[in-house]
């Protein structure tokens, strides 16, 4: 950038694995006056926690316990005692845990305020399963999971069997009930809603960009 090589907070040099992300990253920059604003720049952001953190043993270790840790509290794994809205969320999220069935054990759902009971052996393969992933791909489970509060959202939209819209929808049943029963509050719920769109939205994005040839941007 002005002629200066692009560095992140560590001062690394942003490396990218395909002409779209530089392009991307690039545009996010050039959108910028006389003061940066970070907020404007999620795939700046991921790609520097990605190159900065990710690569790193420990830290690894810690964003993927720390995932491990809130599996419990799983958005799609906890049902409200409001018989309406679990049923919403049954019909939202059921599909959902299926699939984690399938693909990581058995993964129980409650409306105890204590939490479900967790499967160690379905741990244990979600653990494998991250500790797998490359430092992009961690660095966007983790983004997604916490912007969605639900590793198995994370993990399916990563995975790309959930859309944008599919993941936000699922992350916000209750939500969004509640706006229905007792309407939207200006300057609240909207922006809740705009920023869960760009927290899911730029992982989601980053991923396809590092995906892409050359020859698909023009």
């Amino acid at each position: 950038m002005d002629d200066r090589r692009l560095r992140t907070p560590k001062r690394n040099e942003y490396s990218f694995a395909t002409r779209a992300l530089a392009v991307a990253i690039g545009m996010e920059w050039e959108a910028q006056t006389d003061r940066v604003a970070p907020y404007t720049m999620p795939l700046t952001g991921l790609s520097a926690t990605a190159i900065d953190h990710m690569g790193d043993a420990e830290t690894r270790k810690l964003h993927i316990e720390t995932l491990l840790k809130h599996f419990t509290t799983d958005v799609t794994r906890v049902r409200s005692c409001d018989e309406a809205i679990a049923a919403r969320q049954a019909e939202t999220h059921d599909p959902i845990i299926k699939w984690a069935t399938k693909e990581f054990g058995p993964v129980d759902v409650s409306d105890s305020i204590f939490g479900p009971p967790t499967n160690e052996k379905t741990v244990e393969v979600l653990r494998k399963r991250l500790h797998a992933m490359c430092p992009w791909e961690l660095t966007c489970a983790f983004a997604l999971s916490a912007a969605t509060k639900s590793l198995l959202i994370g993990l399916k939209t990563l995975r790309g069997e959930l859309t944008v819209d599919q993941a936000i929808a699922a992350a916000r049943v209750e939500e969004e009930a509640q706006i229905e029963e007792w309407g939207l509050v200006e300057g609240g719920h909207d922006l809740d809603q705009l920023d869960i769109r760009v927290r899911v939205g730029a992982p989601v994005m980053l991923m396809k960009l590092r995906a892409c040839k050359d020859e698909d941007v023009a």
